[in-house]
């Protein structure tokens, strides 16, 4: 039956993922949806593997796509805007969580829920809407990229929390551990893929062979740091990192799209057919609070943050309406959450999904009813711009 099951779930997660191409919506919404719907009868054990695999995968990739000398050309003039975006999106919601009542631990998880944007429903409106020429892109892209990276510390922090280290003695020890551990990986990295680089271009024919020697580095380098008790999907980020500075990049990220979108199409089936039955939901004020707070306070973080990093009044408010959407970090980071919070969080996820997405849709309409239209002349998408967002 295991058989059967795992292909029924695989052909209905088709089935949602053409409905979402039909209606213009990002193809997670209806797949969380269905394994909501269906977890009683189909059982998404089965596919596990293909779960952790696809964590591990996306941030990879998001390794890969960001490699170090883009992470420095990219964040030059957006670090001021992403500072004043985590203290504007991450504080206030773990007060909010701590004024109803939640402990500090589960006010952690919530704010680091509504902390980060997605940077997969972003990319994928931007490419869908033709917005990569837009002026604000790169202000967007930047804040994105910070998240990410302030993103994979905080998931560090969590695992470390739900592995039962919840002194700050553990917390500091396991950042420190972390930090020690990303440099040294980062050096040796580098040294060893200088040295082998040009070996590797010539025995690497592309296909199965690079597919084989990435899966395979992939798994032991994150098993790795699991096994040092720290989250194996920074270790997938920083072998994303150093092979992002290898020519053969490209080719590595041609080769395990197709595994990605497969591995992560079933990890937001899993996450939904997780979650526990909608009726458990605590406090519903407490929800319609939260998705205002993180609705306004991207808004706003974004603004300034625009304000700041030099942009005019209108394209920070535009960068700013397309910046709402939570998506994969958040849904990362509630699957590791108590399980009285995985109803509340979903249930955020999905509506500011969804609600973000109408906005980013909508949003240079908005922005010219308050500023007024102006004609554009054509532009160029700049290159680093189309290998960021694939």
């Amino acid at each position: 039956m295991a058989l059967f099951y795992s292909g029924l779930a695989l052909f209905l997660i088709y089935v949602a993922i053409l409905l979402s191409r039909r209606f213009g919506i990002p193809a997670l919404i209806p797949i969380i949806f269905l394994g909501l719907f269906t977890k009683d009868f189909i059982h998404p054990e089965h596919l596990h593997f293909f779960v952790e695999l696809g964590l591990i995968l996306l941030f990879f990739f998001i390794g890969l796509e960001f490699n170090i000398e883009k992470l420095k050309s990219m964040t030059a003039k957006s670090w001021k805007a992403g500072i004043a975006d985590f203290v504007i999106n991450f504080f206030p919601p773990l007060g909010l969580a701590l004024l109803f009542g939640f402990s500090f631990v589960e006010a952690l998880f919530i704010a680091t829920i509504v902390y980060p944007s997605s940077t997969s429903i972003i990319a994928k409106l931007l490419i869908d809407y033709k917005r990569l020429i837009n002026p604000e892109t790169e202000l967007i892209l930047g804040i994105l990229i910070f998240e990410d990276i302030v993103a994979i510390v905080l998931v560090s922090i969590l695992f470390g929390i739900t592995q039962g280290q919840v002194s700050p003695a553990h917390i500091i020890a396991n950042i420190v551990l972390m930090f020690i551990v990303v440099g040294v990986s980062i050096v040796v990295g580098k040294i060893v893929l200088s040295r082998i680089t040009h070996y590797l271009e010539k025995i690497l024919t592309g296909g199965e062979d690079l597919i084989l020697l990435m899966l395979g580095l992939l798994l032991l380098v994150a098993g790795g740091f699991k096994l040092l008790g720290i989250s194996e999907v920074l270790g997938a980020f920083i072998l994303g990192l150093m092979f992002g500075e290898t020519p053969f990049a490209e080719e590595i990220e041609k080769s395990l799209n197709d595994l990605k979108e497969l591995s992560m199409a079933i990890f937001f089936y899993n996450f939904g057919a997780s979650i526990p039955a909608i009726n458990e939901l605590p406090n519903p004020i407490f929800l319609i609070l939260l998705v205002i707070l993180a609705i306004v306070g991207k808004i706003i973080s974004t603004y300034i943050g625009g304000l700041m990093a030099g942009y005019s009044p209108k394209l920070s408010l535009r960068a700013a309406l397309e910046m709402i959407p939570r998506g994969e970090f958040s849904i990362v980071v509630t699957a590791m959450a108590p399980k009285n919070l995985q109803p509340l969080s979903a249930i955020f996820v999905i509506t500011t999904a969804v609600i973000g997405s109408v906005i980013f849709i909508y949003a240079p309409k908005i922005v010219d009813k308050i500023f007024g239209k102006k004609s554009k002349k054509k532009k160029e998408v700049p290159d680093y711009l189309k290998d960021l967002v694939g």
